[in-house]
């Protein structure tokens, strides 16, 4: 096996449920791209764990203007990283949709997503549609909505 059919074999989509809107090439394309994010954010959160941005020891610091410094960016580290957790919670929820035979459907309407707006965001969960009725509801404080949700 060549190193790049080796790579892409860890990558490879399992047998996935029947799909009403799109064809196996196109799941199997879907799969690789989710498959794609899902290694460069582990990759970027393993980085950032072994370039030391997280942890912070204050027996180092000289002064209060360099402990201020690496405190901030010690939490701009964890705001990064807490994004990129809940994107790929978004990233691997996707993947077991396709798995199952449900990826592509608004989890709100059940109608299915535009591909092209799937093409922009592979994890999306819903139609513009409804993601703008439950941003209206957020703002208008008539529902719960999990801000994670995309």
């Amino acid at each position: 096996m060549t190193e790049a059919k080796s790579a892409d074999f860890l990558d490879e989509m399992p047998k996935v449920a029947e799909s009403e809107l799109f064809s196996h090439e196109e799941l199997e394309k879907f799969w690789q791209i989710l498959s794609k994010e899902k290694k460069k954010i582990i990759t970027n959160a393993k980085n950032a764990v072994k370039a030391g941005s997280i942890k912070l020891d204050t027996n180092e610091m000289m002064d209060e203007v360099d402990l201020a410094s690496a405190t901030i960016e010690q939490n701009l580290t964890f705001r990064l990283l807490d994004r990129e957790r809940k994107l790929l919670a978004e990233v691997e929820h996707a993947l077991n949709k396709i798995k199952s035979g449900d990826y592509g459907y608004c989890e709100g309407t059940g109608e299915p997503i535009p591909k092209r707006r799937l093409e922009l965001a592979p994890w999306t969960r819903h139609s513009v549609k409804h993601k703008e009725q439950l941003e209206k509801m957020k703002k208008s404080g008539r529902g719960v909505v999990d801000e994670d949700r995309s």
